[in-house]
């Protein structure tokens, strides 16, 4: 009985060891559009963000299914946390192709991606074909952009694989996959890294972080706390963002709903927190946004 009433203070202590400053504030970046931006990551001075392609005249490009086409963008950021001089990747891979949610290695080298494989694979929830989800990695080489694109390994035709999040060691990759064991739609998986070359052995997170529902965008702060996405029962709006301490040995613990201006009750997601552990950037479908996907920068957090 003892050990019981313990497991369920310690679970208790777990849970609520974090508090949110009250102080937070969020803000809308005024680079959103009727047009999506989101997945914001600062690099070092520069900071990148998935949008769409567009033609020359602004307009949307959508594949033949009439999906939206994403391209990676790279920006400065000014004193009030504002992307400015926003432009498109530099690349060899020639040609439009889906490109975006990244994460990148701390001096900014190499960049693990999602985009989509090129020959239809089985969709176990829509019941057809389609062109799935994949992570690929990029090495960045002076003069030359973005280069030696390379599909990982454990990316099969038959699942999807998405939203890659380096660990702040760059020694693991976590992500998200429908693989065979998972949970929800899409559950959190990580797997181990070496030298940007070889992975591990793909292993699923653990039962008290991933739901029935849908587990999506993972982060991990210079702190290794894991901050994702989640559509869980029980939260403050269609997409909310958890946090859950991989710092912690307690296998009671559980993800933690951050309070607001961080979710609201519209869709929150993508979130990323910078170094000093107080300002970031996140994704959201909010009341008074500019129409789709849009970025906002917090501080005080």
């Amino acid at each position: 009985m003892k050990k019981h009433q313990i497991s369920i203070l310690l679970a208790f202590i777990s849970t609520f060891a974090f508090t949110q400053s009250k102080d937070v504030e969020v803000r809308q970046l005024e680079l959103n559009t009727e047009l999506d931006h989101f997945a914001a990551r600062v690099v070092g001075d520069k900071i990148f963000y998935s949008h769409n392609l567009t033609t020359k005249r602004g307009r949307p490009i959508k594949d033949k299914y009439s999906g939206f086409v994403y391209g990676i963008y790279e920006g400065e950021i000014n004193s009030d946390g504002e992307i400015v001089n926003g432009k498109p990747i530099v690349k060899t891979e020639l040609g439009q192709f889906n490109m975006s949610a990244a994460t990148y290695s701390k001096d900014g080298r190499f960049m693990y991606f999602t985009s989509n494989h090129t020959g239809k694979g089985a969709n176990k929830l829509k019941g057809i074909e389609t062109y799935n989800l994949l992570i690929q990695r990029a090495e960045y080489v002076e003069g030359k952009g973005w280069t030696n694109f390379e599909t990982l390994p454990f990316c099969k035709p038959n699942n999807n694989f998405a939203h890659p999040a380096l660990s702040p060691d760059g020694n693991t990759l976590y992500f998200i996959s429908d693989i065979r064991g998972t949970k929800g739609k899409s559950d959190l998986y990580k797997v181990s890294v070496t030298n940007h070359k070889t992975y591990g052995e793909v292993t699923k997170l653990s039962e008290t972080i991933n739901s029935s529902r849908t587990e999506i965008f993972p982060f991990v702060s210079a702190d290794n706390v894991l901050y994702f996405t989640s559509n869980r029962r029980y939260g403050k709006g269609g997409l909310d963002i958890y946090r859950y301490d991989l710092n912690l040995s307690d296998p009671e613990q559980l993800p933690v709903s951050l309070e607001t201006p961080i979710n609201s009750p519209g869709d929150d997601f993508s979130f990323f927190l910078n170094d000093d552990l107080t300002s970031g950037y996140l994704s959201s479908r909010r009341l008074k946004g500019a129409g789709g996907d849009d970025l906002y920068y917090f501080t005080k957090f």
